[in-house]
């Protein structure tokens, strides 16, 4: 079987693996390091959803809850962004007509 060319071979593939696992290690250790208590908690959901919790009748109000309150703060930051740019517009289309006038 020929390989088509521009795609990358098995060998490639897997050492991209490896190197993308190395970071990932990296990674983990040093936010055990640095934050123990978010690697913990991450940890437990990791393990929670791994092991089927999320069908569970708690894990379902507590997903449902916790994607009620991200949206909700979604929504609470897009609001507020958008009040503070058109305070931004309102404010250089204010500096611009004093500028003009004087």
């Amino acid at each position: 079987m020929r390989r088509e060319e521009g795609r990358p071979g098995a060998g490639e593939v897997l050492r991209t693996l490896g190197d993308a696992a190395s970071e990932v290690g990296s990674f983990v250790t040093t936010l055990v390091e640095e934050q123990p208590a978010t690697a913990l908690l991450a940890a437990l959901a990791a393990g929670f959803i791994a092991g089927g919790g999320l069908f569970s009748p708690i894990g379902t109000r507590l997903t449902s809850g916790t994607i009620r309150a991200t949206l909700g703060n979604v929504a609470t930051l897009t609001a507020l962004d958008l009040v503070r740019r058109r305070l931004e517009e309102g404010g250089r289309r204010r500096g611009a007509q004093s500028a003009v006038s004087d």
